[in-house]
């Protein structure tokens, strides 16, 4: 077996793209968005940040978000025209959610924060990876089913479903926001689980991190012969 060095490849070249077109348009949708938190209702008076979306600036500003719109809504045919062969086999991993999953819910906490408790072995996503998922699973469609009728149904749908609509976008904004700033913390900030960020850059992970983290993931892969690790004395290149 794999001395534990290297790295092992987790995500493909496209998966890392539709991650990152993903998560640019989801920013930007949120940056502009923000300002329409003020001024909700074009009839109201402006206040706060609402001064921004009157004249040009608040056209461009509907006009950036309008696009980000529109790719965060195509982003994941980057994924399921890209790469066809790993969306079945991730997507079936992600829905499913175990006991294990539920005990590294539990354990991770106190792991992360003090290093005590030992967390059970997971595959290629882990349990936070999945609740995660679960949220910007359900805001997606939120976002697009609340946006769709902000944006083409005024005039069209009584004031009622109008406002319905602009609960539900606002409110798929706060739950994704949290998630959103939990994610960066963990990916990018937290000093052991930020080993992770280099998989979504350039698609390759520590081994000695997958090891800890992904454990069942890691020795399916081995035990497979579908492992792909470089920098591991007698183990093949990846192409």
């Amino acid at each position: 077996m794999a001395r534990a060095s290297g790295s092992i490849k987790k995500f493909s070249r496209v998966q890392v793209v539709f991650h990152w077109v993903y998560g640019g348009s989801w920013i930007i949708l949120a940056l502009t968005g923000l300002t329409f938190l003020w001024r909700g209702d074009p009839t109201e008076p402006a206040v706060g940040l609402g001064p921004l979306l009157q004249g040009s600036v608040g056209q461009t500003l509907r006009l950036v978000h309008r696009i980000a719109a529109i790719g965060l809504m195509t982003s994941p045919l980057i994924w399921f025209l890209g790469d066809p062969k790993s969306v079945w086999p991730d997507l079936k991993e992600l829905f499913s959610f175990g006991k294990r999953d539920l005990k590294y819910m539990l354990v991770a906490p106190l792991y992360y924060t003090t290093g005590r408790g030992q967390l059970p072995p997971q595959g290629k996503f882990n349990g936070g990876h999945k609740v995660n998922f679960y949220v910007v699973f359900t805001t997606y469609f939120t976002f697009i089913g609340s946006g769709l009728v902000m944006w083409l149904g005024r005039g069209t749908v009584s004031d009622g479903a109008f406002h319905v609509a602009q609960l539900i976008h606002s409110l798929s904004f706060f739950l994704g926001s949290g998630l959103f700033l939990l994610h960066v913390y963990l990916t990018a900030i937290h000093p052991f689980t930020r080993r992770s960020l280099s998989s979504m850059v350039n698609g390759w992970m520590e081994l000695q991190y997958a090891r800890l983290d992904h454990s069942e993931w890691v020795e399916r892969e081995i035990r497979n012969g579908t492992a792909q690790i470089r920098g591991v004395e007698g183990a093949a290149e990846a192409r």
